[in-house]
């Protein structure tokens, strides 16, 4: 119930006895929710004090971080068990080699890069020809793989390790292994060694 208004509390308020440079003060209490709020905050930090440093119901920081910690490795175990990471041996590229897919996919990347220099059968423009037995670098699956890794500067030929992904440069072994003894219209003369 509010306080009526007089000549001294004009708007019903209880004034306090003090004025400071002719102010007077109103006696306003805090909103009961604002109240409410403090209390609930004044028991929460007592319970949780008591939990954190006597009956161990609330986690320390350092237990929280054990347990991110651990989260966080069971989820990086568990990506890296459904996406392994490409392995640049002579046995993960063989198997690119034998799959049917994989050469298609390493078709149409030769297409979209590599038909500009080593034509679209792979018969050699700019770059050698990539259907005879002639290898100017090493002639081995993994070193095809370099290649395209590295690129051949001094030749002009770009290094696509940072462009294409470890598992497209295989598919593209794939498709470089599937042109060779393929006879296109006017190869580029052999260069290099005879590989057997």
């Amino acid at each position: 119930m509010s306080t009526p208004a007089t000549p001294e509390s004009p708007h019903g308020r209880i004034i306090k006895g003090h004025k400071y440079d002719g102010i007077k003060e109103y006696d306003n209490p805090m909103p009961g929710w604002w109240v409410w709020i403090f209390i609930g905050s004044v028991v929460f930090a007592v319970v949780y004090y008591v939990g954190i440093t006597f009956m161990g119901f609330v986690d320390t920081y350092e237990d929280d971080l054990a347990a991110s910690q651990e989260e966080l490795e069971t989820i990086r175990a568990n990506y890296a068990a459904a996406n392994p990471v490409f392995q640049v041996d002579e046995a993960s590229l063989e198997t690119y080699v034998g799959d049917a897919a994989q050469v298609t996919a390493g078709g149409v990347l030769y297409t979209a890069n590599c038909a500009v220099c080593h034509g679209q059968a792979g018969e050699g423009v700019i770059g050698p020809n990539l259907t005879d037995n002639y290898w100017i670098h090493d002639a081995s699956n993994v070193g095809i793989y370099e290649v395209i890794t590295n690129g051949v500067l001094d030749k002009g030929m770009t290094p696509w390790g940072d462009i294409l992904s470890p598992e497209e440069r295989g598919q593209l072994v794939a498709f470089v292994r599937s042109l060779e003894g393929t006879n296109p219209p006017n190869p580029k003369d052999p260069q290099g060694e005879l590989v057997e």
